[in-house]
């Protein structure tokens, strides 16, 4: 696994190493250059002083030179040689070239007053630089002579060569330690900027779960760094009230199923107890089936409230009458109860076709319609409308509340297993059937809202974001 601190301390090590070399490459490359001028030009000079040295007498050529400086081309002076030359004859030679007659200047033609530099092999095998320099036409020094008059001076070029050579040395070495230097401070440099990345992650490893107090917290972060430490708290603030939904969503189903099964236990314990009591026996049976009808209708709203929360929950999308299937469910109500035949009012269009699943409908429409008829006086109506416009359509059902009810009850309706009043026992009510409801509607993208019309009425509305026919 790659890590992003060596990933960065080796991209920015190699990127400032390779724009470093570069710059010891041109410096170097620039000193190498300064050094040779310096040393041709003193070449130059030393050649152009011999120039100003040379006589004409009778038509004669010859080199007039103070004693210091025919010192330094005697026999016993390697490395420095003169020559003047023309026809391919030599004129005048330095005494140092005495012991080597066959040492022979490369040919060049030059202008007058004009010369070259050139790298050779001296007489004695060491390298060097030549000066060629023109002195210009013979005849006008009035000698025999037919060609332009040339002079050659050498120089041993080893200790250039040497001096080059240990600058770039010097060069390569600075450049080696300068690489390892940057490596040091760029690991120090993104250590640096790395450390509140490891204080969180360290954070994060420490992080108690169930402490509510707990949270993220850098002091001074980066502002991308800042970034994150809100997301995460964020995160831990969702998750932790995922995880008291979670506890208090098991201690409910616990307490509703617990509440069956010792009712179920306290039956069977009396019926146990007066095998002989008819009036026990004769309840008996209808207790068990009352009570196991319960459990099974807790168990099966469990399982549907879960199928509606899970991936693999599939919509078999198709035309229905809203309208239609309204009133189905209305006349399926009135025939199970007698009592919900005059409570029910419904205003809605003849007829009004959507796109929608056929099962999710007509269980969102059975929750809502039984919650209102069970939460509502009995003498009281549920009126239900529905209302087609441009693009949407919405469904309102509203009722009389029997227990007064306040803006957080509202919040909290929709949350599995909650119930305004706890003491009120149902075969088919246990706070399940509006968190059915509002994760059938999430899943077909239909918007539920719940609010109070007055103190004493609450409305549920549905709004379905398409085009109805």
């Amino acid at each position: 696994m790659s890590s992003i601190k060596s990933s960065l301390v080796k991209q920015l090590t190699l990127i400032i190493s390779i724009i470093l070399f570069l710059v010891l490459l041109f410096l170097d490359i620039s000193v190498d250059t300064y050094v040779e001028r310096q040393f041709e030009s003193a070449l130059v000079q030393e050649g152009k002083r011999l120039i100003n040295h040379i006589d004409v007498e009778n038509g004669k050529i010859s080199l007039s030179l103070r004693a210091d400086l025919m010192e330094e081309f005697s026999a016993q002076k390697l490395g420095k040689y003169y020559k003047i030359w023309a026809d391919n004859e030599v004129i005048v030679k330095s005494d140092s070239l005495s012991t080597y007659p066959d040492f022979s200047v490369p040919d060049v033609k030059l202008k007058s007053n004009e010369y070259l530099i050139k790298s050779i092999e001296l007489p004695d095998g060491r390298s060097g630089r030549i000066f060629i320099y023109n002195v210009g036409n013979a005849k006008k020094y009035n000698t025999n002579y037919q060609s332009d008059i040339y002079l050659g001076l050498t120089k041993v070029s080893e200790s250039l060569e040497s001096i080059q050579i240990l600058i770039d040395i010097v060069f390569l070495l600075t450049a080696i330690a300068t690489a390892f230097f940057i490596r040091y401070l760029v690991n120090k440099i993104v250590s640096q900027g790395l450390k509140p990345i490891e204080t969180l992650n360290q954070q994060i490893r420490d992080i108690n779960f169930n402490d509510e107090n707990a949270c993220f917290d850098i002091v001074s972060p980066p502002k991308e760094i800042k970034t994150i430490i809100d997301e995460l708290n964020q995160f831990l603030m969702v998750n932790r009230s995922l995880l008291q939904s979670e506890q208090r969503l098991t201690s409910d189903i616990a307490h509703e199923l617990k509440t069956p099964i010792s009712e179920l236990m306290s039956v069977t314990e009396i019926a146990i107890k007066y095998p002989q009591n008819d009036e026990v026996l004769a309840t008996f049976k209808d207790d068990v089936i009352s009570i196991s009808m319960r459990m099974s209708n807790i168990v099966k709203s469990l399982l549907m409230f879960n199928k509606t929360n899970s991936k693999h929950f599939v919509l078999s999308t198709k035309e229905i009458d809203l309208v239609s299937v309204l009133h189905d469910l209305v006349a399926r109500f009135h025939s199970s109860s007698n009592e919900s035949q005059s409570r029910i009012n419904i205003e809605s269009p003849t007829s009004l076709l959507i796109q929608s699943d056929y099962f999710c409908i007509e269980a969102i429409l059975t929750n809502l319609i039984n919650n209102a008829l069970y939460y509502s006086p009995q003498s009281s109506i549920v009126d239900i409308d529905i209302q087609a416009g441009e693009g949407t359509m919405a469904l309102f059902i509203s009722n009389e509340l029997s227990v007064a009810m306040n803006e957080n009850d509202l919040h909290n309706m929709f949350e599995p297993l909650w119930q305004k009043d706890k003491s009120r026992t149902s075969e088919d009510h246990f706070g399940l059937g509006l968190s059915i409801v509002k994760r059938l509607c999430r899943q077909m993208n239909i918007e539920i809202s719940v609010h109070l019309k007055s103190e004493n009425i609450i409305e549920f509305i549905l709004i379905f974001n398409q085009k109805s026919k």
